[in-house]
């Protein structure tokens, strides 16, 4: 009789020790990439004129001592200019953009 207890038991423990092993872990939901944001700011009387990032226009005119946001940029490296209606263009900033509010200030042209 103990030795039929003890059998029960021990199969009871290891019922409940594999039970417990497999229980199951949550899939974690898919997060959407992170994007980027870049406030390009102007802190020279001759810097103003459209501004582009990796070669492309934003849209975006900046005007002299001035400021523009732009929003849902891929996190990496980028280039920015600004680019005068007259086809003249600035110096290049690089910038490392990261998740969140990055900035770049121009403060010459050339």
């Amino acid at each position: 009789m103990k030795r039929n207890i003890v059998v029960i038991v021990l199969i009871l423990s290891i019922l409940v020790l594999l039970t417990g092993c497999a229980a199951s872990v949550p899939n974690p939901t898919p997060q959407p990439p992170a994007s980027a944001t870049l406030t390009v700011y102007s802190s020279c009387f001759i810097c103003w004129g459209y501004v582009w990032v990796n070669g492309a226009s934003t849209g975006k005119y900046i005007d002299f001592n001035g400021a523009v946001t732009i929003t849902g940029l891929t996190p990496g490296p980028a280039s920015v200019e600004i680019r005068g209606q007259d086809g003249a263009v600035s110096h290049t900033e690089y910038v490392n953009l990261v998740p969140g509010n990055n900035v770049v200030n121009f403060t010459y042209w050339w």
